[in-house]
């Protein structure tokens, strides 16, 4: 007889009670512990342990792609053919968001398996999917200028900021005043928002300090005494609530790409359109891996490689003309020398 029916003594009451206590579930050949309520449990347990941003991803992974599709089949019943049809089952997404769908799923498999509740974990050994590299189109220099051009001009001093800093999309939107210095000319990276909710970066090289260059400077010097009275942030929309991505995308950015008559990009390329244009015109590598935020030079080589200065030269061709300077620097003081 299933746990939920009337008059048993394990109710779902007491179950998610349980699951909520971290006590032990026993679980018999017969048992019928429906998907969805242990999951729901599961999550609500995790909520205290993740970031507001994680666990509200979760959620909405969890209502929109995973309880409708277990629904109330037993929990022990679940096997590893029913989670590759569900992998199967997501729609045309990307494999990154596949492979991010299944994290949790995997993690509460997992903790159901060492907790006892089931024999095995059903995603045991499933593996990630190939992620195709992100596809890099940045924006020429008159490209640029013709997309600013084109945008609606409440949204400039935003995109016009992207494209000389390289923050990201959630950064971007959370950014405060505070965290603008004219004084140092600097912006500070501290919080990010995703999925309406503000919080710290997930990498501690994401804490960053970004320098202004001068066109930002004056820009956001500009926008200060323009942007109305009292805002927190920098970037609010025209009702002065914080901007949301997905709208600013739909609405702004790609009616804008449409109107100066371009080829139609991701958001995400003005941060590669500020890593490509330093590196083609000779930026220093570290700087700009400061700039982004990465981690280290390998990911700028990685994404970057092909728009560093002279890197369609042979290797050490800087260090030829290096060495001829120095050679001729030589042969003036041997010169000079002969003429004492």
């Amino acid at each position: 007889m299933g746990i939920i029916q009337r008059g048993k003594s394990n109710s779902i009451k007491d179950l998610l009670v349980k699951i909520a206590r971290r006590e032990h579930l026993e679980i018999s050949e017969g048992d019928t512990t429906p998907f969805s309520i242990y999951a729901s449990a599961w999550l609500e347990r995790k909520k205290a342990t993740l970031a507001r941003s994680t666990y509200a991803d979760y959620r909405s992974i969890w209502k929109k792609y995973v309880l409708p599709h277990f629904g109330n089949k037993p929990l022990c019943r679940v096997t590893r053919v029913d989670v590759e049809e569900f992998l199967g089952s997501l729609p045309d997404i990307s494999a990154k968001r596949k492979n991010n769908i299944m994290v949790p799923l995997k993690c509460l498999f997992n903790d159901a398996d060492r907790r006892g509740e089931i024999d095995e974990s059903p995603s045991e050994n499933i593996r990630r999917l190939k992620e195709t590299k992100p596809f890099i189109d940045p924006f020429s220099f008159p490209e640029m200028k013709l997309f600013l051009g084109h945008v609606d001009p409440h949204y400039g001093p935003y995109f016009t900021t992207a494209f000389l800093t390289g923050m990201r999309p959630n950064e971007m939107i959370a950014l405060k005043w505070s965290n603008v210095d004219f004084g140092m000319r600097c912006i500070t990276v501290r919080e990010g928002r995703v999925l309406g909710i503000e919080g710290p970066p997930k990498t501690m090289s994401s804490y960053r300090d970004i320098d202004m260059l001068d066109p930002l400077f004056e820009a956001l010097r500009m926008h200060r005494q323009e942007v109305r009275a009292g805002s927190t942030y920098v970037f609010p929309g025209k009702t002065g609530r914080p901007l949301e991505v997905n709208n600013l995308r739909k609405r702004v950015w790609y009616p804008a790409i449409a109107a100066a008559g371009l080829r139609r990009r991701t958001m995400y390329q003005t941060r590669h359109t500020f890593a490509s244009l330093m590196l083609s015109h000779g930026e220093d590598p570290l700087w700009v891996t400061r700039m982004l935020g990465h981690t280290g030079l390998d990911m700028i080589i990685k994404h970057y490689g092909k728009f560093i200065r002279n890197r369609s030269r042979k290797d050490g061709g800087k260090f030829l003309e290096g060495l001829k300077e120095a050679e001729a620097s030589a042969t003036g003081m041997d010169g000079s020398s002969a003429g004492r």
